[in-house]
């Protein structure tokens, strides 16, 4: 079954696992949840269309924030960072038509919203595309709050959205937009 973005089959439990320990109350082993997503997105091939390089940076910027403000052990936070800077080198040199990507989108108000785009970027192609909507795909409110009209994501339809999620540079882009959280460059 091909899915909006390629994601493993236990990306639901993955993708809770995550939001769990970013919101401080999983109980499970964090570091290891950081490093298993860092290998994870380590043994993937950037732009591959079968691998899961989206998802796995997605989970990592979700784990951000606990890199960031948490404890984590000794060589997590470096781990992380290395895969996400591979994944960010991804993108040198590439380009694209598209005018703007959701990782430009306000990161913490992305990460709110994850779990619900999760929902429509793991369905089934044809499923995902049945009355998409702009707000299934990125917080309502950064919808909202951008004053032009004409202005990209405002005119896009949930259509054109998932395109710019499915474009080869979210990936990378989202790489970035992690390693910015965390206060690092691009290695």
């Amino acid at each position: 079954m091909s899915t909006v973005i390629p994601v493993p089959d236990n990306w639901h439990s993955l993708s809770s696992s995550w939001d769990e320990l970013r919101h401080g109350y999983h109980a499970g082993d964090k570091d290891e949840t950081v490093r298993g997503c860092a290998r994870q997105l380590d043994a993937t091939a950037p732009g591959s269309d079968g691998d899961p390089v989206l998802f796995w940076t997605l989970g990592l910027l979700t784990l951000a924030p606990y890199l960031a403000f948490g404890n984590p052990g000794p060589g997590v936070e470096d781990e992380a960072v290395a895969a996400l800077s591979r994944v960010a080198r991804g993108d040198v040199g590439r380009t694209c038509a598209h005018g703007w990507h959701p990782y430009e989108a306000d990161v913490d108000d992305l990460l709110e919203h994850l779990p619900d785009c999760l929902e429509v970027l793991s369905s089934p192609v044809d499923q995902a595309l049945d009355d998409l909507l702009p707000e299934d795909l990125l917080p309502e409110i950064y919808l909202d709050e951008i004053e032009d009209e004409d202005a990209e994501p405002a005119n896009l339809s949930g259509t054109e959205i998932l395109a710019r999620w499915q474009c080869p540079r979210t990936a990378p882009g989202f790489a970035r937009a992690a390693l910015d959280y965390l206060g690092v460059s691009v290695r």
